[in-house]
């Protein structure tokens, strides 16, 4: 009887990393490449010097120009370019503007969930640590300065508020209570 196992497929030896070549008709292209950046900006200033090529395949790599537009300091325009095997035209793949490692950058975005749920944290905290109603006085002086004539005697009640003894009622109670008095008066 035979098993059946699962066989393993043959593992291939590992293949050898080769560094691609850099094309020189692709190199060469620094004009189509400059031009292809300029078509969408049409402000032939924003485009400064060639700074070099990063090669990423066999027949495509990428120029890169100095970037001259205000705010964008430590950026770059690159335009991609590629062509087929034995051939000597060269298309542009993509063009665009690129941050450099010097860059000015937008911090990274926060999903509103997250930035909500940091602001009630920090609320809360704040809450936390704020005094109770009670504990201090409110910075305009209004409330020390009632505490230091509380004892003075000299001022008088303002009209209508209770003193010592009374208890402070609504007008509907005074006049419930006077109709009280005269029906037993009768």
């Amino acid at each position: 009887m035979s098993e059946n196992t699962a066989e393993t497929a043959p593992q291939r030896p590992a293949g050898r990393t080769r560094t691609p070549k850099q094309d020189p008709v692709l190199t060469g292209a620094v004009d189509l490449a400059r031009e292809a950046v300029l078509a969408p900006v049409t402000d032939a200033s924003s485009v400064g010097e060639h700074l070099g090529v990063t090669v990423h395949e066999d027949r495509l790599l990428t120029h890169l120009f100095d970037c001259r537009l205000a705010g964008y300091p430590g950026w770059a325009w690159y335009a991609t370019v590629a062509r087929a095997p034995r051939s000597k035209h060269v298309t542009v793949c993509e063009t665009g503007l690129m941050a450099g490692p010097d860059s000015l950058l937008a911090p990274d975005w926060v999903p509103w969930e997250e930035r909500m749920q940091a602001l009630q944290e920090q609320e809360a905290q704040d809450e936390h640590d704020s005094p109770a109603e009670g504990d201090e006085h409110s910075g305009d002086g209004q409330d020390s300065a009632d505490a230091e004539h509380a004892g003075d005697g000299d001022t008088a009640p303002a009209e209508g508020t209770p003193t010592d003894g009374e208890t402070s009622r609504t007008e509907d109670e005074y006049a419930a209570s006077e109709d009280a008095e005269d029906g037993a008066a009768s």
